[in-house]
């Protein structure tokens, strides 16, 4: 699914839609029923880690309560009008924003389902009510655009992918959810002490999460201390870091779990830099094959006894497995 970054970036297109009248609705979901949003006004947008949040009421004068205005990339100047991404790996280009600039925000990473630090969904009410964006292995939002067919399904048809949801608006634009599960909520729950993008990040939290006896691997998916961390952004830190995937937290020395968050605030906040910088995000051991000091990468699925294993890529020569860690198959 799409990490903390890209589901920022999500949340910058939809932003100048706030303040908007949905006139006409369509799209694929039987859950949500597309045409209960119809009239309703967008009035706020929130993100959380992998979670978008928008906020619809019946009223356009109606505020909702303790709302706020969308969160500032790590850099201002980052986020100027106009600032357009370019084609990257997995990511097509063409969308546009409600002016009619050109911007694009597609990945495709490993797949992830990790629990989160939010909590149930709640029936809304007629005002009021917080639609729960979850976004899948390819969920994306496109602007302006409708998302078109890379190439032949399995039945050789070019068919174009289906949106589960489609808002069109007063002013003229849309906005297209694709590959995504909605629900209703009567408020976005966060914490942004474990969001790794907020500025209230708990670092000690963290830290403390870490020192647990569990592969690292494992602690850095959990999205109750690392929310918004997904597999591209782990293997990543972990390379740079040089730290084993299985690498026990307890057996880690403070200076090394300190340095390890530092890395993981530092890809996470360069990547998000990038996203609105039009900077394509180059990885150093996520899908390669050597890492860049050319030592051949390892590639293994991990995970917890019994849980969801993610493909986990290695250099077992910058990142060795000290003595103490368990072997790889207790936990592959």
């Amino acid at each position: 699914m799409p990490e903390g970054p890209l589901v920022r970036k999500f949340h910058h297109l939809i932003s100048p839609f706030v303040g908007q009248q949905v006139v006409k609705t369509g799209g694929s979901s039987k859950k949500l029923q597309p045409a209960g949003l119809q009239s309703l006004w967008l009035q706020d947008t929130q993100v959380h880690g992998k979670k978008l949040f928008l906020r619809f009421d019946p009223d356009e004068e109606m505020e909702a309560p303790g709302s706020s205005p969308p969160p500032e990339p790590p850099q201002k100047e980052a986020q100027k009008e106009g600032a357009a991404d370019p084609k990257q790996a997995g990511e097509p280009s063409g969308q546009k924003t409600p002016d009619g600039s050109s911007q694009s925000a597609e990945l495709n990473p490993q797949g992830e389902d990790e629990s989160e630090c939010l909590e149930g969904d709640a029936p809304a009410g007629d005002a009021g009510r917080w639609l729960r964006v979850s976004f899948g292995l390819f969920g994306s939002v496109w602007v302006n655009e409708f998302s078109r067919a890379k190439k032949a399904n399995k039945r050789g048809d070019w068919r174009d992918p289906s949106p589960r949801l489609v808002l069109y608006f007063g002013g003229g634009g849309f906005l297209a959810f694709y590959n995504c599960q909605m629900s209703w909520s009567s408020s976005p729950v966060v914490t942004p002490a474990c969001d790794i993008l907020s500025e209230k990040f708990h670092r000690g939290q963290a830290l403390e999460a870490l020192g647990q006896a569990q592969p690292v691997c494992i602690t850095l998916l959990d999205q109750r201390y690392f929310s918004g961390l997904g597999n591209i952004i782990k293997n990543e830190v972990l390379y740079r870091a040089g730290i084993h995937p299985l690498s026990l937290g307890s057996a880690l020395s403070a200076p090394r779990r300190e340095a390890l968050v530092d890395h993981v605030v530092e890809f996470s906040t360069a990547w998000l830099q990038g996203k609105f910088q039009g900077r394509p995000q180059h990885t150093q051991v996520y899908q390669k094959e050597q890492c860049p000091a050319g030592h051949q990468v390892m590639k293994e699925a991990f995970g917890p006894p019994g849980g969801f294993q993610r493909v986990t890529w290695w250099c077992p020569q910058c990142q060795p497995q000290l003595s103490e860690e368990p072997e790889q198959r207790q936990f592959s």
